[in-house]
C-alpha cells in the first residue's frame, strides 16, 4: 500500500503543479506524466491505484481532527476555546477552512477519472462509478457547511478559475446526477455477510443510501422515502447485535457498515485498503492523570469529551446500562465498577486509588467518558507502538445502517407518509438499544433517537443547523470550563469546578448556521460571496 500512496502522490503533485501554470501548459516537459495520455492508456492496475488515492484522502479528511472538530461544535462536548466559544474566529483562521480545499481536490481528482478514463473493462467502469460516487460525497459536505459554493462540475480550464456561488438547485443536482451515475455502475453487494468480498469499497447501494441522505436533506422527502427504502428492502444490511462493538474489529465488515475504509497493515494489500493511521489512539482518553480500566489501551490524547448534558439526556431516556448507553458513554461509577469487575480492585476506594494518578483531576470533563470509539488494546497494531505512531486493525465506517434506518423514519414522518413503515425502522434501532419500541411517533422522537445513536459521529452539530434547533441547543456551548477531581471526600457527590470561558459568546444566530469562505479563496476569486456574518 505504502508503494502505492507514494506513486498517486508523485503523479497528482505534477498534475496539480502543470495545471496551475499557463506557461508550463504550453511547454511538454520531459518526465512530467501527460495528463491525457496517462489516463487514455491506463491499465486495470493503474484505475485502481488512481481510486485509492481517492480512498486514502477521503479517509485521512475523516480522521480524528475532522471527527473532534464535528463533535466539539455540538452540544454533546465540553469543549471550549476558538471556533467553539466563537472566540477570534474569521473567514482567515476558521477550522473548516482546510476542509473546504479538501473536499475541492477530491472533486477535481474524481472529475479526472470521469472525463479522461477510458471504460474499457468492467474495473474501470466500477473505478468511474466510484469517483461519481465520492464526488457527491464531497459536494454533500460542501453544501452542508458552505451552503452555496461554487459548482465545479468539470475539469476547469485556465479562463474558468474564478466562478461564481451555486445555487441551491444546482448543487443538489449535481449530487443527485452523481449518484445515479454511481449507482449504475457500482457493484452489488452480494447478500449478508458479503461485505469482506469487496473490502469495504463503495457499492450501488451505498449510492442509494447517500442519495436518499442528499435527497431528505434537500427536502425531497418522497424520492428519499424511495431511494432509502432501496436499502432497507434489499435484505443485504442488518444492525449488528451488540451496539458496543461498533468502531472496534468485532464490527470490521459487519452488515451495518454500508461503506468503510478498510484498514490493514499489509503493504502488499490491494490498492483500495488503507494503512491504519493513529485515530483511534488519539480518541483514547488522555492518560496523563487517570489509569484508564483494563483492556483500553493506556496511551491517548482526546480527554473525556462528554458533558453532563448528555449524560443527563442519555439517562432521561432510560438508557443507563443498556448496551448503547455502556457503548457511548460511562459515568464515574462506571469506570470504577469496571476496575472491580475485571478483578483490578476490591472495593470502590480500592478503584479511586487505581484510577488517579498523581494529579488528580481532568480538563474539560465533568465526570463522564466517551465510551464510544476506544481503542482496545488487542486491536493495537504491537510494531506501531514500538515506532512511537500507534495505530489499530479497526476499520473506519463511512456510513452506518442504523443511520439509514433513522433517515428513513425522518423522511416519512415529515413527508406524512409511509409512518407505520417509519415506525418500524424507528423501533428496530431502539430495540438493538436495549429500549422498547414505540407505539406512535413524532419528529422529536426521530431527533432524540439519532442524538442517541450517532453521538460523535459528527452529524448531531449539522442535524441542529438543518431543524433549526441550533440557535436554542447551542446558545450556551463553550461559555465554561469545567475540571473533575472525583468525589468530594466522604461523598459521592462529583467534585467539579466551572469557571467562565472569557470571551465565548456561543452560537451567533445569522452566523454561525454557515462557515465562511476562507479569506484566502476570497482573495484568489473576486466572483465568490463570502456568507453572512463573516
Amino acid at each position: 500500500m505504502k508503494k502505492y500512496k507514494l506513486i498517486i502522490t508523485l503523479l497528482v503533485t505534477g498534475l496539480l503543479f502543470t495545471m496551475c501554470n499557463q506557461d508550463l501548459l504550453d511547454i511538454e516537459q520531459q518526465s512530467v506524466a501527460n495528463l491525457d495520455s496517462y489516463y487514455a492508456n491506463a491499465t486495470d492496475a493503474d484505475a485502481e491505484a488512481l481510486i485509492a488515492y481517492i480512498y486514502a484522502e477521503t479517509y485521512n479528511i475523516t480522521g480524528y481532527f475532522w471527527v473532534t472538530f464535528l463533535n466539539s461544535m455540538s452540544d454533546d462536548s465540553p469543549a471550549t476555546g476558538g471556533i467553539y466559544s466563537n472566540i477570534n474566529t474569521t473567514s482567515t483562521n476558521h477550522t473548516g477552512n482546510q476542509y473546504f480545499t479538501n473536499f475541492y481536490n477530491i472533486n477535481y481528482l474524481c472529475n479526472l477519472i470521469i472525463e479522461k478514463l477510458e471504460p474499457d473493462s468492467e474495473v474501470k467502469e466500477q473505478v468511474i462509478g466510484e469517483a461519481y460516487f465520492w464526488r457527491a460525497w464531497a459536494y454533500t459536505k460542501l453544501i452542508r457547511f458552505w451552503g452555496n459554493p461554487p459548482l465545479i462540475d468539470h475539469v476547469l480550464s485556465n479562463d474558468e478559475l474564478t466562478p461564481v456561488n451555486g445555487t441551491t438547485e444546482e448543487l443538489w443536482d449535481y449530487v443527485e446526477t452523481s449518484l445515479q451515475e454511481a449507482i449504475s455502475r457500482l457493484p452489488e453487494k452480494s447478500g449478508l455477510g458479503g461485505q469482506q468480498a469487496i473490502g469495504g469499497r463503495v457499492t450501488k447501494h451505498s449510492g442509494y443510501a447517500l442519495l436518499g441522505k442528499a435527497q431528505l436533506l434537500k427536502g425531497n422527502y418522497s424520492n428519499a422515502i424511495t431511494n432509502l427504502g432501496m436499502v432497507i428492502n434489499s435484505g443485504n444490511y442488518d444492525l449488528i447485535e451488540d451496539f458496543r462493538d461498533l468502531y472496534h474489529m468485532a464490527a470490521d465488515f459487519s452488515d451495518e457498515y454500508i461503506w468503510e475504509w478498510n484498514v490493514d497493515d499489509n503493504s502488499t494489500a490491494s490498492t483500495y485498503m488503507n494503512e491504519g493511521d493513529f485515530r483511534f489512539m488519539r480518541f483514547t482518553w488522555n492518560t496523563a492523570n487517570v489509569t484508564v480500566p483494563g483492556g483500553i489501551q493506556q496511551q491517548g490524547v482526546s480527554g473525556a469529551d462528554v458533558n453532563k448534558n448528555f449524560y443527563d439526556f442519555m439517562v432521561a431516556r432510560g438508557e443507563k446500562g443498556k448496551p448503547r448507553y455502556l457503548g457511548t458513554v460511562w459515568d464515574y461509577e462506571d469506570i470504577l465498577q469496571r476496575f472491580i469487575d475485571l478483578g483490578l480492585a476490591t472495593d470502590t476506594e480500592d478503584a479511586i486509588s487505581k484510577f488517579w494518578k498523581t494529579d488528580a483531576s481532568m480538563i474539560n470533563c465533568q465526570g463522564y467518558f466517551r465510551s464510544k470509539m476506544l481503542a482496545w488494546e488487542d486491536e493495537v497494531v504491537p510494531e506501531s507502538i514500538d515506532n512511537g505512531l500507534p495505530y489499530t486493525y479497526t476499520n473506519w465506517p463511512g456510513m452506518r445502517y442504523s443511520e439509514v434506518l433513522l433517515l428513513y423514519a425522518e423522511a416519512c414522518i415529515q413527508s406524512g407518509t409511509n409512518i407505520s413503515e417509519g415506525m418500524e425502522a424507528l423501533n428496530k434501532v431502539r430495540n438493538r438499544a436495549g429500549l422498547n419500541g414505540l407505539a406512535s411517533y413524532t419528529m422529536q422522537d426521530v431527533k432524540d433517537e439519532k442524538r442517541a445513536e450517532l453521538a460523535f459521529e459528527g452529524e448531531r452539530y449539522l442535524d441542529l443547523i438543518r431543524w433549526g434547533d441550533a440557535p436554542e441547543q447551542l446558545a450556551n456551548r463553550g461559555l465554561k470550563t469545567y475540571t473533575f477531581y472525583g468525589y468530594i471526600s466522604s461523598t459521592t457527590n462529583y467534585d467539579v469546578t466551572e469557571e467562565p470561558f472569557a470571551g465565548s459568546s456561543g452560537f451567533q444566530t445569522g452566523r454561525d448556521e454557515l462557515f465562511p469562505y476562507p479569506y484566502s479563496e476570497m482573495l484568489l476569486n473576486p466572483n465568490l460571496e463570502q456568507n453572512n456574518g463573516w
